[in-house]
């Protein structure tokens, strides 16, 4: 009889030491959300395993009796900590999960009540015996009503938790989908032998569930340790994944796109449900941007745009490689960061950094940095390179008589007066006060006359109302100096020698041009030098 048994006693108490260790491991992890229910299952296994163990190797009913209580400590409550388990693993959303919960633990804690206490009532067991006709003794029991409520109460919590592992397969992605079928693969082989026990299928009526867990296992320990299902959980996919404000895209080692965030198909449009298994070039054809990043292997980031005109954003894209077991490169992720804010408000500060907000006008220190750089580039190319420098004239008496919300609506006029005449190439700034400098780039001294004229006109024709019924006009006194004139390459010496010429026009009756000659006086003015004047 013992060696008849023996074999049963060994399997089922290998099984249970595997689903102890099992659980110690999830222990070890509790902080995990997923660590104790998990911890539960695999205790309530071991105590099944072992308690039908012992309940096969006892010879009299009084110790198969009491080896079937003890599997009830765990038997009762495998359905309530397989459902926490699936609920936390699938993160699904129950408004009315402590309820489930407390509800799911009643019925445990009953079924444990109604075990116990059976020879007290006939609600879990009817009547018990022991058959002696196998080549061991077997414990004979008639079950009750409640025996069965809690037979569909097993069932039932493993069809609701399996159909929420496979909602959670067809919603993920590797290498979630391994756990999850793991997971799946190591609950139904318990599933399938309590099945056969309940319609009678087993050999000699044995039951199949506690054998079972001993090929669910190893299932479950792979899972565990092979693809740390306590460390990675489709809830992070769903719930981080799904729900961050930067677009993501996952990519396997072919580039083919095997999934996306609603931020990544919001940024780039051309990304849905169909990109599925296509390559990114294929998807994404003509945003070069994305290509060339996504083109170079290794991880790498850059600035592209996305839009036109005034529905134009910028995003940080970065391209990083995925690793998976022993550093096995799974694929890549491309990560789209909207810094649209960020570019308009350095655009901003660079604004409010080069220009004068009153005129539109270059402010000095942007000027002189662009003037020596033109001069510097002048002198390499062996260009032309003039400068303009302009004051309006009688300024103070405008602020004295209409005041300085007067003055200001005439140098604003004045500016964008000259900005409509200058060609792109040609930097315009404001020195100071109602003083303009104009760099005109690969412009001869004859052509920069010729420009400063049209800037003398278009300033005299200019009128600028300062009042109800009143208009004011202002007229310049324009300076002219060429780069080849004044010889140096200093920026210094060519508005020495520009602004010369401008106070020089002032001293001779205002409203003209005078050009420097450097024919009459030398590069460095240290006196009085002498002009050409030219009046439109």
């Amino acid at each position: 009889m013992i060696n008849a048994v023996a074999p049963y006693v060994i399997v089922l108490i290998a099984a249970s030491g595997v689903s102890a260790g099992m659980a110690a491991a999830a222990w070890r992890r509790r902080r995990i959300p997923v660590a104790l229910p998990l911890a539960g299952l695999l205790t309530c296994a071991a105590l099944y395993s072992f308690g039908y163990a012992l309940e096969l190797a006892s010879g009299s009913l009084q110790g198969m009796l009491f080896w079937n209580r003890i599997q009830y400590l765990g038997i009762s409550f495998i359905p309530a900590f397989w459902m926490i388990l699936v609920i936390r693993y699938t993160g699904a959303d129950f408004r009315f999960l402590r309820p489930l919960v407390a509800g799911m633990f009643s019925l445990s804690a009953l079924t444990l009540l109604f075990d116990l206490t059976s020879p007290l009532h006939s609600f879990f067991y009817r009547s018990v015996g022991v058959n002696g006709d196998g080549p061991f003794p077997m414990i004979v029991l008639e079950k009750g009503i409640w025996y069965w409520i809690h037979v569909a109460y097993i069932n039932l919590s493993l069809l609701f938790g399996n159909a929420l592992l496979i909602r959670t397969f067809r919603k993920s992605v590797a290498p979630y989908r391994s756990q999850v079928a793991f997971i799946m693969a190591g609950s139904a082989l318990p599933w399938l032998g309590s099945l056969l026990y309940q319609v009678g299928l087993g050999p000699r009526s044995l039951d199949l569930t506690p054998f079972a867990f001993a090929l669910a296992g190893p299932f479950i320990a792979w899972g565990t340790f092979r693809f740390r299902i306590l460390n990675l959980v489709p809830v992070a996919r769903e719930s981080v994944f799904e729900s961050l404000s930067d677009g993501a895209v996952i990519l396997d080692n072919q580039d083919r796109i095997t999934d996306f965030n609603p931020a990544a198909s919001l940024v780039l449009r051309k990304l849905d449900r169909r990109a599925i298994g296509r390559t990114l070039a294929e998807v994404l054809q003509g945003n070069r941007e994305i290509l060339e990043l996504v083109s170079v292997p290794g991880p790498k980031a850059a600035t592209i745009r996305v839009g036109e005109g005034d529905s134009r954003r910028f995003f940080r894209a970065k391209i990083s490689p995925i690793f998976g077991h022993k550093n096995r490169l799974l694929g890549r992720s491309l990560i789209l960061h909207d810094t649209t804010e960020q570019v308009r408000m350095t655009e901003k500060l660079r604004i409010f950094a080069t220009i004068d907000d009153l005129t539109g006008a270059f402010n000095r220190r942007y000027f002189m940095e662009l003037g020596g750089k033109e001069i510097s580039r002048a002198r390499r190319y062996g260009h032309a390179l003039s400068l303009v420098i302009l004051d309006l004239d009688h300024f103070k008496r405008i602020n004295d008589t209409w005041g300085h919300e007067a003055g200001d609506s005439v140098l604003k006029a004045t500016g964008k007066a000259i900005s409509g005449i200058l060609r792109e190439t040609d930097h315009f700034g404001r020195l100071g006060g109602e003083e303009f400098a104009i760099l005109l780039p690969e412009t001869s001294l004859d052509s920069a006359r010729f420009v400063a004229e049209r800037l003398r006109l278009v300033i005299e024709s200019n009128r600028v109302r300062v009042s109800k019924g009143e208009e004011v006009g202002v007229t310049a006194s324009i300076g002219v100096a060429g780069l080849e004139e004044v010889g140096d390459e200093r920026l210094d010496d060519l508005i020495r020698a520009a602004d010369l010429a401008m106070y020089k026009a002032k001293g001779v009756g205002r409203d003209r041009v005078m050009v420097w000659d450097s024919a009459v006086h030398p590069p460095r003015p240290a006196a009085r030098p002498e002009f050409e004047e030219r009046k439109g």
